[in-house]
């Protein structure tokens, strides 16, 4: 008995849990209270909140001139009204939506009568119906302009709706012997089932019998209207293919395309309409008699290709090759293709090319070649050097400034591989490269490190001011002399530029422990006074001018060529060494009184003005980044001595024009370097040696590189 039990109180609860697990169960709404439900009315007739999990149906509610617009859960009426049964998750308000009514008035033009009303919306289209007539939608205005009135439609104010009308005709088909169209009755054809007819293709309705003016549907009627077929009659075409594949006859009004055929060593050239073939078929073709089209052929010939190294190429049995055959090969590119294997003149194949006979090619291979182009960015005079091709995996020189190109304001530094020289790789003229893919070569401008000051003539004491008068007048005319020391770069540009010119000269040096690649505009250094001669000849040249100093009758371009006496064209235009009143009156600011103010080129305080053994650290300096002195010129005291014209040789007492004095031996430098105290920084202090010598002694340090500036006579 507790067994049976058991399972009746279990199927008990089961039953309970049905009971009240549904929204339909009018026992869960009444039995179980757990959420409140609100009604805003909005003005509508009161009903009342309760507590229930479901809501069956909508409660009623009515307001007096409104239409009941549903039940919405925010009381913007956002979103969807709420539809019932209505499960309830929450405490929750309901809000009431309403239309104010107003009287809507149906003019049917003709059509069933619709008695006016009053609502706040109209729900769905309003139906009327006309004999012989289609309803065309309800509209604002009684000329229908505007749009149709769409539905549910709001009322916002009394209305009254116009029914507009399409008239409707008998339409009727005469399908000259095609399928039988019964007719009908319509306003508009929105479209009509094709015809068919044996062996002929339906073509298109048209509106009158002779086929002039075809029909475009949808076709608004306007009267009672008969539509007549138009066909066109199928004919056979029959291919005659002399020899290739078989092409089926068939029946049809043209010939879309050309049906494709073979033929084993030839190549299907068209088909004909006549068996002479002189009459070619245009595609598509239409066909108005039985046709019988005939193909042409022409024989075809196998054309075989020698690599000679290259990936292989496929023997082609063609007509015409159009392009040129592809084959590929390390490090080399496909000169073209020949039709003698030694690739004598007048044998290089062109595309396209008609084969005529069997026939083999043979490609002629050169080794890949990189493009080397100099770009003048910006250049306002001289030319670019010439475009080079070198050879992938050799090497090339980069190209001095053998154009001479220029710039107003700024003077050329070296070559880039971008334009503003700091985003890609820069290269000094006749720096090695050995390139990976085509490079373009940009002109870097900068400072003018090549620019001239005039010094203008005048008079001044040499040497010590503290000698006073008893120091030799010097009187000097205008010269011009550089306003920085000669650069690594300038020296370098002017050697390579120099080294197909008949010029030889020993390398300078940079004046700082590093390797090949130099710092930027330091002064080269390790120049003799032989050398400095020899550059200045090339210098001259390569502007344009006349070289100053000759061995014997000759232009002097051998460093190392002492044959010959040695001698100074003071009547030629170039490029020059000052003479030694001309270095220390340029020092001195071109001034007496400024000569004699200044310890230093331009300052009493040496930091000021030099680099030199308190401040360079032992190595040179870019030039001009110390202050200059009066006449806009840097680095007269320390960096790197400066070589003079002269022979060393007292100068004694009394006035003196334009002096200089000659002589093979022990040639003056002046200014001091990076590695002389402030006692050998002084603008007077005169020091010697060796004119084959590319070093300067000091009593401190060892040997230490010489330099020079440019001079010229004054313009």
């Amino acid at each position: 008995m507790k067994k049976l039990f058991k399972p009746l109180i279990y199927s008990f609860y089961l039953l309970l849990l049905f009971l009240f697990s549904s929204c339909d169960n009018p026992l869960f709404i009444s039995a179980t209270g757990l959420y409140k439900v609100e009604f805003a009315a909005g003005g509508g007739t009161t009903v009342e909140s309760v507590r229930t999990d479901c809501i069956k149906e909508a409660p009623f509610t009515s307001r007096a001139d409104y239409t009941f617009g549903g039940w919405y859960k925010n009381s913007d009426f956002s979103g969807e009204a709420v539809t019932f049964p209505l499960d309830i998750k929450e405490d929750t308000i309901l809000y009431a939506k309403w239309y104010q009514e107003f009287n809507v008035t149906f003019e049917c033009n003709g059509g069933d009568e619709i008695e006016s009303y009053k609502t706040g919306i109209v729900q769905s289209e309003p139906e009327t119906s006309r004999t012989n007539y289609i309803f065309d939608g309800w509209y604002l205005k009684s000329d229908f302009t505007g749009n149709k009135v769409n539905f549910p439609y709001t009322v916002t104010k009394p209305v009254t709706l116009y029914a507009k009308w399409l008239r409707t005709y008998q339409v009727s088909f005469e399908t000259n012997g095609g399928s039988e169209i019964s007719g009908f009755r319509t306003a508009v054809i929105e479209s009509v089932q094709d015809p068919v007819k044996d062996d002929n293709v339906f073509i298109g309705w048209y509106k009158d019998s002779a086929f002039k003016n075809p029909v475009e549907f949808p076709y608004t009627l306007t009267d009672d209207t008969t539509l007549y077929a138009k066909w066109k009659q199928k004919y056979t075409v029959s291919f005659e293919t002399n020899g290739g594949t078989n092409v089926s006859s068939y029946k049809a009004i043209e010939v879309e395309s050309a049906p494709p055929v073979s033929r084993a060593g030839y190549a299907f050239i068209a088909w004909y309409t006549d068996i002479d073939l002189t009459e070619e078929a245009v595609f598509p073709f239409e066909l108005i008699r039985d046709t019988t089209l005939y193909a042409k052929w022409q024989k075809i010939y196998t054309v075989t290709f020698v690599t000679n190294g290259g990936t292989s190429v496929s023997p082609a049995t063609v007509l015409t090759i159009e392009t040129t055959p592809v084959s590929e090969k390390t490090d080399a590119s496909l000169e073209g293709w020949y039709t003698d294997p030694e690739f004598a003149d007048g044998t290089k194949v062109v595309f396209p090319y008609t084969v005529t006979g069997d026939i083999t090619f043979y490609a002629k291979w050169q080794a890949v070649q990189y493009t080397i182009t100099y770009n003048a960015n910006g250049a306002t005079g001289g030319t670019v050097p010439e475009t080079i091709q070198v050879e992938k995996g050799s090497s090339f020189i980069v190209s001095a400034n053998t154009g001479n190109l220029t710039k107003t304001g700024y003077a050329f530094t070296k070559w880039s591989t971008s334009t503003n020289g700091t985003s890609g790789q820069t290269y000094a003229p006749g720096s090695k490269l050995t390139p990976g893919s085509n490079m373009t070569l940009y002109a870097q401008w900068g400072k003018d490190y090549a620019e001239l000051v005039t010094v203008d003539g005048g008079s001044f004491y040499l040497g010590d001011p503290n000698s006073g008068t008893s120091r030799p007048k010097i009187t000097l005319s205008s010269f011009q002399i550089a306003k920085y020391e000669l650069t690594y770069e300038l020296w370098l540009e002017v050697y390579r530029w120099a080294q197909d010119k008949g010029y030889t000269m020993t390398s300078a040096g940079k004046g700082y422990a590093a390797n090949d690649a130099y710092k930027d505009f330091v002064p080269a250094t390790s120049i003799s006074w032989n050398m400095a001669c020899v550059w200045l000849n090339a210098y001259s040249e390569y502007k344009g001018l006349e070289p100053v100093y000759y061995r014997g009758n000759a232009v002097w371009k051998v460093d190392t060529n002492t044959s010959g006496t040695f001698s100074w064209d003071k009547t030629k235009n170039g490029y020059r060494l000052p003479t030694e009143c001309e270095w220390e009156f340029a020092a001195g600011g071109g001034d007496a009184t400024i000569h004699d103010a200044y310890l230093y080129s331009g300052s009493n305080t040496i930091g000021d003005v030099a680099w030199y053994s308190g401040n360079s650290g032992k190595e040179t300096h870019p030039v001009g980044t110390k202050k200059a002195n009066t006449l806009g010129i840097y680095d007269m005291s320390g960096n790197v001595a400066e070589w003079c014209y002269d022979y060393h040789s007292d100068f004694g007492t009394g006035e003196l024009t334009n002096p200089v004095h000659e002589g093979t031996n022990y040639k003056i430098y002046r200014g001091g370097t990076i590695c002389n105290n402030t006692s050998y920084m002084a603008l007077y202090i005169r020091e010697s040696t060796d004119p084959e010598s590319k070093t300067h002694f000091s009593r401190n340090y060892t040997y230490i590189g010489a330099g020079f500036r440019p001079a010229r006579n004054a313009e």
